[in-house]
């Protein structure tokens, strides 16, 4: 064990390393990684500068930690928010459960996943690489996910599900640069998401406006 790794291991040392990395988080959420310095990071973290160095090699090695639980912690929330529900579930109920708790997990859970979201293409390529590990095995979930709805009849045959789920992924780590709470509830939005994706945006066949323009098209 590296003598870093035995200060981290310490229960005071991993109380301060904590700190550092929900201090780093916060000022990668905010300012970027190129904008973001370790004196920023230490004055968020009421520290020394110098001081992260004992915790830290680099401002790379602290922007991957903050990456890996950013993506960690999302996944998991989406992992736990369907195996929460009951096995006869129906794939629109565990859809929107996932929708949900990616949506909470970015927009009121933390600095870590939207860091993640606001500055892994700002990332060093060797801290990408290694974070993407993650993050393909979160897509290649969502893409199961999407697989059973399409088995079940949810979602159409003829649907590109790799396009779907990039789609709707895309949409919702969108959504940190534009949310406001005061606005529209997090399960309100993770609800208006599923149903356009479920049920599409335009207008039901049986609705009249659409059936008699129809009519007078043919006509």
């Amino acid at each position: 064990m590296s003598t870093r790794s035995r200060r981290a291991s310490h229960p005071k040392s991993a109380i301060t390393r904590q700190r550092i990395l929900d201090a780093a988080a916060r000022a990668f959420s905010l300012k970027g990684y190129a904008a973001t310095t370790i004196n920023d990071i230490a004055l968020t973290a009421e520290m020394q500068g110098g001081s992260i160095y004992y915790y830290f090699e680099s401002k790379d090695e602290i922007l991957q930690e903050v990456l890996d639980v950013g993506i960690t912690r999302v996944f998991s929330a989406v992992r736990l928010a369907i195996g929460s529900l009951p096995a006869t579930s129906s794939f629109s109920e565990k859809f929107e459960a996932a929708v949900t708790a990616h949506l909470t997990m970015l927009l009121q859970q933390g600095d870590y996943t939207s860091a993640n979201i606001r500055v892994f293409e700002q990332a060093p390529d060797a801290v990408k690489r290694w974070n993407r590990k993650l993050r393909t095995a979160y897509g290649e979930y969502w893409g199961r996910l999407f697989s059973e709805g399409q088995r079940s009849g949810a979602i159409r045959k003829d649907v590109d599900l790799r396009v779907l789920r990039l789609l709707l992924l895309g949409a919702m780590n969108w959504a940190v640069t534009w949310y406001r709470p005061d606005h529209l509830p997090v399960s309100s939005l993770a609800r208006n998401m599923c149903d356009i994706v479920l049920k599409g945006a335009s207008l039901d066949k049986s609705d009249p406006e659409r059936s008699s323009k129809g009519r007078r098209a043919r006509d």
